[in-house]
């Protein structure tokens, strides 16, 4: 079902109703079956809702959703923010030639060079890396590389084939 049913349990307050549930209305238990047969001003008037989901602007995400009676219509509002943004994903072959492109491989690699063996075996053995990783950030800034600098690597890295 693309709807949400919810019922007005008091004034202005709202809880959904499961598929398939039961309810109980003044004292009697309505089926699941009523939300599916009676018409719209039919449920309303016993204080139960069919609602359209809301769906999130393209590139936002949802922190919470409410149900709320806005100008007379039973709705659901969300509350949203700014979707972060998804990683940059390099293979490591495009990722090291986009560094040598750059001229900055050298340096990334006596710097890892200089890590454990655990992060040596990491940067060796890796086949993706994602521009967020917490080893690819920490290795930024200690080569003391900004974020848009970051970015250009995997951008430039990604456009190799």
């Amino acid at each position: 079902m693309d709807k949400i049913v919810v019922q007005e349990t008091k004034p202005g307050v709202f809880t959904q109703v499961a598929f398939g549930q039961t309810f109980v209305i003044d004292d009697v238990q309505h089926g699941w079956q009523v939300v599916e047969l009676w018409s719209d001003a039919d449920l309303a008037e016993i204080g139960v809702y069919r609602v359209t989901q809301a769906v999130p602007p393209e590139g936002y995400e949802i922190v919470s959703a409410s149900i709320k009676r806005l100008g007379g219509v039973v709705k659901q509002v969300l509350v949203t923010r700014l979707s972060p943004p998804r990683p940059l994903k390099a293979s490591a072959r495009q990722l090291r030639l986009a560094m040598n492109m750059l001229g900055i491989r050298d340096e990334i690699e006596e710097y890892v060079a200089s890590q454990s063996r655990d992060v040596q075996d990491s940067w060796q053995w890796t086949t993706e890396f994602e521009s967020n990783h917490p080893f690819v950030v920490g290795t930024a800034e200690h080569l003391n590389k900004s974020e848009a600098e970051l970015i250009a690597l995997f951008t430039l890295a990604q456009s190799i084939q």
